[in-house]
């Protein structure tokens, strides 16, 4: 059996009544109109109903970004933070670097300074290896990677070097008090110097005859020679060896002019050849004073300081006590 759906033609009228006197308005629709109106109205609806959940979800997933995206924002502001934590914590570690190295670089003028007051005193060439280690390395050739250090690096070697720092500054008091306790001993061992017979007596340094044996340039024998002949110029100047006092001078046929000088030291030094003494019995002389001119006086050969040393009253050698001078030592 077939069932058919015929569709008929009926109309159907729409009545508007407002209230009042107005008059009513009628819309007479045929079914066929009716039903296109009804499925396009509910069309509408649905389309409006997936317009509305397609929306609904773009405002979730909208919503849900901006969740994310605010807990980035902030998981990057917190990084920043930390950043900058971090690097305010290296600027704060180098300035306290930078006052200690400021500070150590003040003690080591200090240390230098009573280093060069110690070379003048004692004649030395330099200082214990506790100064020397501060020193900047000599110059020289270097390479290798660039290898830059991280962060945490970075913050290891300012806490290092801090560290490296206070402990070198902990050590600079004791070092100081042993330089100062140095130098004290050292003035002390120049006041010696003073009144010891170490002074070179004259400008030339050129030995002619050293203390000993040796074959007499008169006689031709072998003979004790007791002091030193130093070699020079007629007129060259002669200076005091040490302190002392001017207790004889005169002229001997073997001394030629000379000059006797006795130092608190228990030490006698006699000065002979001379062409002129400069000096007078009884005169306190300081070391380094001129007290006569060189000369060919007396049992001579040619132009030169006989020096002569005397301890206990016996000739001892002088260069047990004299300094060779170098190019800067009497400037």
């Amino acid at each position: 059996m077939k069932f058919r759906f015929k569709p008929t033609n009926k109309r159907f009228t729409i009545l508007i009544v407002p209230e009042g006197t107005s008059p009513v308005f009628r819309f007479k629709l045929k079914l066929s109109l009716l039903l296109t109106s009804v499925v396009a109205v509910g069309s509408m609806a649905v389309l409006l109903l997936v317009l509305f959940i397609v929306n609904r979800n773009h405002s979730d997933r909208i919503a849900s970004l901006q969740a994310e995206l605010s807990l980035s924002n902030d998981q990057l502001q917190s990084t920043i933070d930390n950043k900058e934590q971090n690097v305010d914590k290296l600027l704060s570690e180098l300035l306290e670097l930078s006052e200690k190295s400021k500070d150590i670089e003040s003690k080591i003028n200090e240390l230098e300074k009573i280093e060069s007051e110690l070379k003048s005193l004692g004649g030395m060439s330099g200082l214990s290896s506790d100064l020397t280690a501060l020193l900047p390395l000599s110059d020289g050739g270097i390479g290798g990677e660039d290898i830059p250090l991280t962060e945490d690096e970075i913050v290891s070697l300012a806490a290092e070097a801090k560290d490296n720092l206070s402990a070198t500054l902990d050590k600079m008091p004791n070092l100081q008090a042993k330089l100062d306790q140095t130098k004290g001993n050292l003035q002390k061992y120049k006041q010696w110097l003073k009144i010891l017979p170490t002074y070179w007596p004259t400008t030339s340094v050129r030995t002619t005859s050293d203390f000993g044996k040796r074959i007499d340039p008169f006689n031709g024998k072998i003979t004790l020679h007791n002091g030193l002949d130093i070699g020079g110029d007629v007129g060259d100047p002669i200076y005091a060896a040490a302190d002392g006092k001017v207790t004889d001078t005169g002229y001997s046929p073997a001394r030629g002019n000379y000059v006797t000088l006795s130092h608190p030291s228990g030490t006698e030094s006699i000065y002979m050849h001379l062409k002129r003494s400069l000096a007078n019995k009884g005169d306190n002389v300081k070391q380094g004073d001129l007290i006569g001119e060189l000369g060919n006086t007396g049992r001579s050969t040619g132009p030169h300081l006989h020096f002569q040393v005397m301890k206990n009253g016996t000739a001892v050698d002088p260069l047990l006590y004299l300094k060779i001078p170098g190019e800067d030592d009497r400037n």
